[in-house]
């Protein structure tokens, strides 16, 4: 059966392509449907300098970095509470260890073969391939609380320091949940989550009389859609908005949208069998 709604937008983050983007592309091709890309997000790097402090803290020296006696004493308190794993999950959180360790690569030796918690296949692949990470785990954690069961259930309570580098809109579920078991985190706003500058141009782009399923990657991207939507006055029965997952879900009901699918894993896979069930469902529905 051909697709009710040929065209498909994917609301994601920045415009350079990526092999989870290009996944996503093939597989709805595939499957009958034209896809676009909306650049949704931007990001902006923040407490690099931390975030470098917090590595180093792994490492066998620090070198001439301690240059000041606030930095000394953060040094001493990370000295003392050595870390024993990492968390991440987004792969922006990947790109901020990086710009940290960018000066000297050799500070990312110590963590390969500490643990990395992931939330999902692309992030783990990322952290891999750019920190030569060797024990990765939660490929199959679809979302932070998945992610925050499976370190309860792996990670010892009173352990040492877990590091936790995100975004400064990110929920607080991990951290919540690893603090209500006993289990030590240290988190860090390592990047800024923003509209991308030429949202509101893009987005005209798509907005004509033709219905469009729009494919909601993320909390932030629902929101700054829809506050654009609201403002141009556009009409919002054209949209049929599909989830990546349960709190992306949440997100286009509290904004008042009516959700079109959503995706039981955050995998190209399950997104396309969400989208053909919504439009068998809606089929269905019309010929009653």
């Amino acid at each position: 059966m051909a697709p009710r709604y040929k065209r498909v937008v994917l609301c994601r983050g920045l415009s350079e392509k990526t092999d989870s983007q290009e996944a996503y592309v093939k597989t709805l091709k595939t499957a009958g449907y034209l896809c676009d890309f909306l650049p949704t997000l931007c990001f902006e790097f923040v407490n690099t300098a931390e975030l470098q402090a917090c590595l180093l803290s792994s490492s066998s020296y620090y070198g001439s970095n301690i240059t000041n006696f606030l930095f000394f004493r953060f040094m001493l308190f990370l000295s003392n509470n050595t870390f024993v794993g990492l968390i991440l999950t987004s792969r922006r959180a990947v790109e901020a260890i990086g710009l940290a360790s960018e000066e000297d690569n050799e500070i990312l030796h110590p963590w390969r073969s500490l643990p990395v918690f992931c939330v999902g296949p692309a992030t783990e692949s990322f952290a891999k391939s750019h920190l030569g990470s060797e024990n990765c785990f939660g490929k199959e954690a679809g979302n932070a609380k998945e992610l925050a069961e499976l370190l309860v259930a792996s990670v010892a309570k009173e352990s040492k320091l877990l590091l936790y580098p995100c975004s400064d809109i990110g929920r607080e579920t991990i951290e919540r949940t690893l603090n209500e078991n006993d289990i030590k985190v240290h988190k860090i706003v390592a990047y800024k989550t923003l509209p991308s500058l030429t949202l509101e141009h893009d987005l005209s782009e798509f907005m004509d009389n033709v219905p469009k399923i729009f494919i909601f990657f993320s909390p932030s991207t629902v929101e700054h859609i829809i506050t654009l939507l609201r403002k141009k006055s556009y009409k919002m029965s054209n949209i049929k908005a599909v989830a990546i997952g349960p709190v992306t879900r949440q997100a286009l009901v509290d904004a008042g949208l009516e959700v079109f699918a959503t995706a039981s894993k955050p995998d190209p896979m399950s997104l396309l069998e969400a989208i053909i069930a919504a439009e068998n469902d809606e089929d269905g529905e019309k010929t009653r």
